[in-house]
């Protein structure tokens, strides 16, 4: 016990860390054999290393199933003409889902979007393609705008992919006025809401059907 206490006593010069850690040390060595101590260095040690090895393990699960998109406009007529079609093509290995897509259209200040909702949960295997059409013309001659492709118009599509698990989630975008096309994590508030009203809309049409027939059901 003496032994200890001049040791301790001798470390006073050192720096606050290297003594406080030393005097650790010590009280364990006195109040556990070494042993004891250790055992408990190395069992952290092992559970950091498998801590490691499980994210590395879950990081590389992550990356063989998340879903690999292309997007691509194709015009019905000039660049940028308000309609034709866009294409959404999986180049990865494994099959995905589509959660949502949204295509938006441009014109000095008005914005057009399309919701193809129709589309949601659609399965696209390696290799395969979606090409859903779209025709804002219409919808510029009802309003009475007129429009020129190359000078007005720009658009932008946003799709929400997942695997089939649904644990990977990736939004890509493409604007092609400005040649950008990126990926990013996860999915907007706005898509996460609608598929959390989903169960609920879907009850409550369920239940509004039962009510506009009734005696259908004995």
């Amino acid at each position: 016990m003496h032994f200890l206490g001049d040791r301790v006593e001798n470390a006073s010069s050192m720096p606050y860390i290297l003594r406080y850690s030393y005097k650790v040390w010590s009280w364990l060595l006195v109040g556990a054999s070494r042993a004891t101590v250790i055992l408990v260095f190395i069992t952290g040690f092992y559970a950091i290393l498998t801590w490691r090895m499980a994210k590395a393990i879950s990081s590389q699960t992550h990356a063989m199933i998340q879903p690999v998109a292309l997007l691509q406009f194709h015009w019905k007529e000039e660049e940028y003409y308000p309609a034709g079609y866009f294409e959404i093509k999986n180049l990865g290995a494994q099959p995905f889902l589509l959660l949502d897509v949204k295509l938006s259209c441009h014109r000095y200040g008005r914005s057009f979007t399309e919701h193809y909702t129709l589309w949601d949960e659609h399965i696209i295997p390696p290799g395969d393609s979606l090409c859903p059409q779209f025709d804002f013309k219409r919808r510029f001659e009802k309003e009475k705008l007129s429009w020129s492709p190359s000078a007005s118009l720009s658009y932008s599509l946003e799709v929400v992919t997942s695997d089939l698990s649904k644990h990977v989630v990736l939004t890509y975008q493409n604007i092609p006025v400005l040649a950008v096309v990126n990926v990013r994590k996860g999915m907007s508030l706005a898509v996460r809401w609608r598929y959390f009203l989903k169960p609920v809309e879907w009850r409550y049409g369920r239940l509004l059907n039962r009510f506009r027939r009734p005696g259908s059901q004995k």
